[in-house]
């Protein structure tokens, strides 16, 4: 029965061990870090970041799964910018993985796991027109440009 995969996405918190699977996807994904206008991090930029986010009791971080295969990276901020709001940061699906209706999936499955929360606000960095109609076609809508290379979109909850 090849081609049928499980619908199955396993949100797992990230721990500083998993550096070398988020550098990894990191690095499957260089059209993000291209239209941001930046190298993909190293690994030492990558430990760097998960022990600053361990260190931020509203940050939350998790790896996406499918099947035991890391697909997607989730990062999003409780209680910010309002008590009453989350921030979703970083919604990264691999690139050979895009187009699948993984990052819908998870974005669904976040929006079920903010409990208390009333909105959640979507960062866009760089010229990302992609990401950008993702947001829109998920029911965000702009709020506001934070200067050339940042666009803020929202949803009620």
């Amino acid at each position: 029965m090849g081609g049928m995969r499980t619908l199955n996405l396993v949100f797992r918190p990230v721990l500083l061990q998993d550096a070398p699977l988020l550098h990894e996807l990191y690095l499957a994904c260089p059209g993000y870090f291209t239209l941001i206008g930046m190298e993909p991090p190293g690994l030492e930029d990558v430990v760097r970041d998960l022990v600053t986010l361990q260190n931020d009791p509203r940050r939350r971080a998790f790896l996406i799964l499918e099947e035991d295969e890391v697909v997607g990276y989730v990062d999003y901020k409780l209680h910010y910018p309002e008590a009453q709001d989350a921030t979703l940061s970083l919604l990264l699906i691999r690139e050979d993985r895009q187009g699948q209706g993984l990052g819908r999936r998870a974005l669904a499955h976040l929006m079920g796991h903010l409990a208390g929360a009333e909105r959640l606000y979507a960062v866009v960095y760089g010229n990302n027109p992609r990401a950008k109609a993702f947001f829109q076609g998920q029911g965000f809508r702009h709020v506001k440009d934070g200067g050339p290379a940042l666009s803020w979109y929202v949803r009620e909850l």
